[in-house]
């Protein structure tokens, strides 16, 4: 009996890294298989398969073919919330209060329109502004300035929905189930995968250890969340293998 227990003990031991190798092997497999298949495609310039899968061009010419990529190591996941909604509410503010100070700023220049008529025209030759025109050359300065900021609010905010709505869509983009993103709300998730792989430029083939950034959104609108799937969001290479 107490050989039985010993045996059935060592086994146990046995057992419990033999599963926890088998489980770090299986949770690598599917991110082996993205990242060799992002690569294979880099390769050969297969735009209609990278297209589904990165946010990251990989410049075969001044970076080199890579083959034999292998996962050495998945790191932890990391969230953060989805903030289109926000910025697109953002944006909507930012345009309204552009429209307000545009009404404002066009009263301002009916009011005072052969005033800041003198003071252009003056500017534009370079000349001296009269006296009686100096304070609405300074308005009309401050006018202008703002206008330029107004724009430039808009503007960012534009590029800050454009750059959320890049970030998310690819993971949950999908011909036959279009998504609309802005009606939800929901998480961006990464991790970073360590990689090993040869690396090849002008024939010369190194080792070479690399991050690939892998991302995917989750988008939740109070009903079953959308998991959508991993794409590749970056590649930095740390260092060449030793």
């Amino acid at each position: 009996m107490s050989r039985s227990r010993t045996t059935t003990r060592v086994c146990a031991l046995i057992a419990v890294p033999l599963m926890a190798m088998a489980a770090a092997c299986a949770g690598a497999g599917a991110e082996q298989t993205l990242i060799r298949t992002y690569f294979n495609a880099s390769n050969v310039g297969d735009r209609g398969s990278l297209v589904n899968i990165t946010m990251f061009a990989w410049n075969v010419r001044e970076r080199g073919t890579v083959t034999g990529p292998s996962v050495t190591n998945v790191g932890e996941e990391r969230n953060r919330p989805l903030r289109l909604k926000e910025l697109i509410q953002a944006e909507a503010d930012a345009r309204a209060a552009e429209a307000a100070f545009a009404q404002e700023k066009i009263a301002y220049q009916d009011a005072n329109f052969d005033a800041i008529n003198r003071v252009l025209e003056a500017e534009r030759v370079n000349g001296s502004v009269a006296s009686r025109d100096s304070d609405v050359q300074v308005a009309w300065t401050d006018w202008r300035e703002r206008t330029m900021e107004h724009a430039k609010a808009v503007s960012d905010a534009q590029q800050a929905v454009a750059a959320e709505r890049s970030t998310a869509e690819l993971s949950v983009y999908s011909d036959s189930q279009p998504v609309d993103l802005s009606q939800f709300d929901g998480q961006i998730v990464s991790k970073d995968v360590d990689v090993t792989a040869t690396v090849t430029l002008n024939d010369v083939a190194t080792e070479q250890q690399m991050v690939v950034t892998l991302q995917r959104t989750v988008l939740e609108n109070g009903e079953a969340p959308i998991e959508g799937r991993w794409v590749i969001a970056n590649v930095t290479v740390s260092q060449p293998g030793t």
